[in-house]
């Protein structure tokens, strides 16, 4: 049977350990990068409207709307705190 020589199995692992070192060098460099691009990241604004959905509570009607959105001009009146009635509904119930 044929077998590996031992001076091939020492090239091979010299040549590991000198990986390992490129590899922990390698790491290093990709964390400093990786903070450098999340410290860039935290200094993204947010936008400054966002979608929400209105939906009405009596009857389950929904419209989308912005946060800029006047509730009322898209069919819905406003009872309270995320709270609302369609047209429809509020006539019902006596708030329009």
């Amino acid at each position: 049977m044929p077998s590996r020589p031992s001076s091939q199995h020492f090239e091979s692992s010299s040549s590991c350990s000198s990986s390992d070192s490129d590899l922990s060098s390698s790491s290093a460099a990709s964390s400093s990068t990786a903070t450098g691009y999340r410290h860039s990241m935290d200094t993204v604004q947010r936008p400054v409207a966002s979608v929400e959905v209105l939906r009405c509570m009596r009857c389950a009607r929904s419209a989308e709307a912005t946060s800029t959105d006047d509730a009322s001009s898209l069919g819905m009146v406003r009872i309270a705190h995320n709270l609302y009635y369609c047209e429809r509904c509020a006539k019902m119930v006596g708030y329009k």
